[in-house]
């Protein structure tokens, strides 16, 4: 990529080293061995299950001939215990602690706290980005840097923390924060995406409706590469009271079941589904409504139970904490988001891929994975709420709405559930790999015939 030479990092980037500054090997894995390619991620991989951490497990497992890294930058307490079985072609890992005082944020010091490379890959911008750019300053080697969620954009759309842990208007660390209102950190992220894409040798992003966001600050090159799903053989499985379920989504109001997949926390606003299902209640009597995945946010996920029980629906809203997706996915009759900020989001994608209809809002590339292109639609897609001078708009009408509407047509579910799997066929873990495989062997020749996909079972149950 032709790039002007790299910025110099933001003022509050560039200040001296902080004492609490931490480096840690985690595994049994050296730090003196060289990594093909070094990750660096925020808060995510191997430590906290979601949609960038299952990216990620996919990604090595399917390159197994691939040495990888991983940088793993974290806020607060030090992360304890991991989520995933790291493989063995993971062969080393740092944990690096940002200060306490982000003042005192030296990229430079950090990177320099990175094993050996051949390249290194961020996923996402933000301090990973920061560390990133630094590291190939630093090493000589190309950055690949890759975009799932817009940072900035979803701040913008009121991310209460940033992947590494960080609360954004809290002390969670210790008030030593270097932007004072969500306009200052929203700034912040732009500056250092800015600084992420002119060090870059090469931009990858999961959606296309990501490119306007990248293009607002002066990225004009890059290549979309969307999410790929491990495609359930959920016929070989299924019972067959289950298998004829499948075929038919004959499932009756009285028998509904509706899922949230996702981290319980205010971006994915739970507050709107747990409120449109108690509004759509009434006339879909007996539904449950089922929230799979962890909880991030515990002040937050209370705020959900209060919120249950102030709408009379308490005993119908179950939380299943961080669950495997996939055997849920089996039994449920729809999905739903309510999502103020997404890329491409995994759980559409699975629940697809399941032959499970889809209820979501349009934000980032839901629209065109859900009802673009030549197929029928997988679900039904709702204009997003639109913001107010008090808040972020509501979403509740239009989604208690199609609720309804999807939940009392079982021939519609059927359909769109069949649509679902047309649309997802094709978009397998392994083909991404392929994809990512061929991007590493282009920045680093010498890689040759070792960067090639060559597909592993998951280690996240999905």
């Amino acid at each position: 990529m032709n790039r002007p030479p790299p910025s110099e990092p933001p003022r509050d980037a560039r200040a001296s080293p902080s004492s609490s500054e931490t480096s840690t090997s985690a595994g049994s894995a050296s730090t003196s061995v060289h990594a093909d390619i070094a990750l660096v991620l925020e808060g995510t991989y191997p430590y906290r299950l979601g949609g960038v951490t299952t990216w990620v497990d996919g990604l090595v497992r399917a390159l197994p001939a691939l040495r990888f890294g991983v940088v793993h930058l974290y806020a607060g307490a030090a992360p304890q215990g991991r989520c995933v079985d790291v493989p063995p072609n993971v062969v080393w890992q740092v944990d690096l602690a940002l200060p306490d005082d982000l003042t005192s944020l030296d990229p430079a010091r950090l990177a320099a706290r990175v094993p050996a490379c051949s390249l290194v890959h961020a996923l996402s911008t933000g301090f990973a980005g920061l560390v990133a750019a630094e590291t190939k300053r630093q090493r000589g080697v190309p950055l690949l840097l890759t975009e799932h969620g817009i940072y900035w954009h979803e701040v913008e759309q009121g991310a209460p923390e940033l992947e590494t842990g960080l609360r954004l208007l809290g002390t969670d660390v210790s008030g030593g924060n270097p932007c004072a209102s969500r306009a200052g950190w929203v700034e912040w992220l732009k500056a250092s995406a800015r600084e992420a894409y002119a060090a870059a040798d090469a931009v990858t992003t999961v959606t296309e409706a990501n490119r306007p966001l990248q293009a607002r600050l002066g990225l004009r090159d890059g290549e979309v590469i969307p999410n790929g799903v491990h495609h359930p053989d959920t016929l070989a499985a299924l019972r067959p009271a289950e298998l004829r379920r499948l075929h038919s989504s004959a499932a009756a109001p009285a028998d509904l079941r509706i899922g949230f997949v996702g981290r319980v926390t205010p971006l994915k606003d739970v507050h709107a589904i747990v409120r449109a299902f108690a509004d759509a209640l009434p006339r879909l009597p007996g539904a449950r409504l089922h929230l799979i995945g962890p909880t991030d946010d515990p002040e937050y996920a209370a705020s959900c139970r209060r919120l249950a029980g102030l709408r009379g629906v308490s005993d119908r809203v179950h939380r299943t904490g961080a669950q495997p997706v996939s055997p849920w996915l089996r039994h449920l009759d729809l999905v739903v988001l309510a999502s103020r900020s997404e890329a491409e989001p995994l759980a559409l994608l699975e629940a697809m891929a399941h032959g499970v209809p889809v209820v979501a809002p349009d934000v980032g590339g839901v629209r065109r994975l859900v009802t673009g292109g030549p197929h029928p639609p997988a679900g039904l897609v709702l204009a997003p709420p639109t913001p107010t001078a008090s808040g972020p708009g509501r979403l509740d009408a239009a989604l208690a709405e199609a609720l309804v509407v999807l939940g009392t047509d079982p021939g519609r579910r059927r359909a769109m559930g069949a649509a679902g799997r047309a649309r997802t066929r094709g978009r397998t873990v392994e083909a991404v790999a392929g994809r990512y495989a061929a991007v590493y062997r282009r920045l680093v020749p010498a890689l040759g015939g070792r960067a090639r996909g060559e597909g592993s079972t998951p280690s996240i149950k999905r």
